[in-house]
């Protein structure tokens, strides 16, 4: 498990020490993939258009949390 943290920690100086100027766009990019804007925004939008990407676009959603949530467990 100490293996899986220094990986994340060395990651995460990699990108703080090689991409600060883009801190911006990580910023945004980790707001429209939040599950708020995902159930609020981009659910509605692409279920009126094409409904089975956006059935598809709420389970990665779900089970992108879940996975998220054991993992910090």
């Amino acid at each position: 498990m100490d293996t899986v943290h220094l990986y994340g920690v060395r990651s995460t100086q990699y990108l703080q020490e090689n991409y600060s100027d883009t801190q911006g766009w990580f910023l945004f990019m980790s707001s429209a993939a939040d599950l708020r804007t995902t159930f609020l925004i981009l659910f509605p939008l692409l279920f009126h258009f094409q409904p089975a990407t956006g059935v598809k676009l709420v389970w990665v959603a779900v089970l992108g949390d879940w996975i998220n949530l054991v993992c910090k467990w």
